[in-house]
C-alpha cells in the first residue's frame, strides 16, 4: 500500500484548507447574517472531515515507508509526535463536526458561537499539526526521494545546492 503513504502530501492539504475554510464560511455566514455561507461552512467541514480521516489512513502508511530507516533517531522522535498530534487532530476534528451538526439542527446563535471559538482552536492545532509535518519534510527530509543527495553532492562550501539549477540567485545578485 505504498501509494497510499504518497498521497499523504496531497490529501493534508486538501484537508487543511478544507477545515479552516469551513470555519470562515461560518464565522462570516454568522457576522454577515448569511444562511448560504453557513451552509458553504457546514459542508466543506463535512467533507474537509473526511478529507481528515484520508490524512490520517494516509499518514499512517506513509510512516511504514519511512521509520525504519530512521527509528532511534531525533527524527524518529518528531515523527512519533506527529503521530500523536494526528491522532488528536482527527478526533477534534471529527467532534467539531459532530458538535456543528448538532448547531446546524438548532439554529441556536450561541452554540454557533461556541463552535466558532472551538473551530479556531481546532484550526491553531490543525496549524500546528502542518508545521510539525513541514518541518519533518524540509528540515529532516523525511519522505523526501534521494534525488537531494545527488544535488547535495554537486554543492559547492558555501552551501549552495545545485548551484546551475538556480541561476536566478546570481541574476538576483548582479540587480543588488
Amino acid at each position: 500500500m505504498e501509494f497510499l503513504g504518497e498521497l499523504h502530501p496531497p490529501i493534508v492539504h486538501f484537508a487543511i484548507a478544507l477545515v479552516i475554510v469551513s470555519v470562515i464560511f461560518d464565522f462570516f455566514g454568522l457576522i454577515l447574517k448569511k444562511d448560504s455561507l453557513k451552509n458553504a461552512g457546514f459542508w466543506t467541514l463535512v467533507v474537509g472531515a473526511i478529507a481528515v480521516i484520508g490524512a490520517f489512513i494516509t499518514g499512517h502508511q506513509a510512516e511504514e515507508l519511512v521509520e525504519k530507516a530512521i527509528e532511534g533517531t531525533e527524527t524518529y522522535k518528531r515523527l512519533e509526535i506527529h503521530e500523536t498530534v494526528g491522532n488528536f487532530v482527527l478526533g477534534a476534528v471529527l467532534l467539531l463536526t459532530a458538535f456543528r451538526v448538532f448547531v446546524n439542527k438548532k439554529s441556536d446563535i450561541r452554540l454557533m458561537g461556541i463552535y466558532l471559538l472551538l473551530g479556531f482552536l481546532v484550526i491553531s492545532v490543525v496549524g500546528l499539526q502542518g508545521r510539525i509535518g513541514g518541518k519533518l519534510v524540509y528540515e529532516f527530509g523525511v519522505g523526501v526521494k534521494p534525488v537531494m543527495t545527488e544535488e547535495l553532492n554537486k554543492s559547492n562550501n558555501n552551501g549552495d545546492v545545485g548551484k546551475e539549477n538556480y541561476k536566478y540567485k546570481e541574476e538576483e545578485k548582479e540587480e543588488d
